[in-house]
């Protein structure tokens, strides 16, 4: 019980954070997620999607400002068009609620549901459409199985303590491939314990 209503205070106190940013930044959105990364509470994924793009940004319970590092990524639900009344298309934008981005991985129109991965490995990603000129051929919802991104959860482990982590380094740099401030703040947090 109690941990049920720790995490839905630390999601109220993520929702206030959001808007804050969202106000700071002017972005004009149409949903906004918050959802705690893998395995804790404390680090927030941050998603705000608007017309064009969704911005990502991560935020931690112990940052010492409200301030959100964010990066913005296209949607590219244009690759949709002549598809959208498809009914796998139709049935995952119901599903996602709208989190969703489209992309063209090398002939295939994937739709990946940004609600649950980070990065750019989405757990749930499916392939509705094979890229045609002018427009996308429509096909049968099939699963598009993708590499689950484990290699971040020492990230996320170290974003959670320290707020100077750069998000880039989460999609983009393996985890042995960590900035120097990152690596700096793991000799620290090793020299601490041990």
């Amino acid at each position: 019980m109690l941990y049920i209503i720790w995490s839905i205070g630390a999601k109220v106190h993520v929702n206030g954070v959001a808007e804050e940013n969202i106000k700071q930044r002017s972005i004009s959105h149409v949903n906004i997620l918050t959802v705690p990364t893998p395995f804790n509470t404390l680090l927030w994924r941050i998603v705000i999607v608007d017309d064009h793009s969704y911005h990502e940004g991560y935020y931690s319970l112990l940052d010492p400002s409200r301030k959100v590092s964010m990066s913005r990524h296209p949607l590219n639900r244009e690759l949709l068009s002549g598809i959208e009344n498809h009914w796998p298309v139709r049935r995952l934008q119901w599903f996602t609620h709208g989190f969703f981005r489209v992309r063209n991985v090398g002939g295939d129109v994937v739709l990946a549901d940004l609600r649950m991965g980070l990065e750019p490995n989405y757990v749930f990603q499916f392939k509705v459409a094979d890229m045609a000129n002018p427009h996308a051929l429509p096909l049968p919802n099939q699963r598009y199985e993708t590499e689950r991104g484990w290699e971040k959860l020492p990230w996320v482990w170290n974003r959670i303590w320290y707020p100077d982590l750069d998000t880039v380094s989460v999609s983009d740099k393996s985890s042995t491939s960590y900035t120097r401030n990152q690596r700096d703040f793991i000799h620290r947090s090793q020299t601490t314990i041990g």
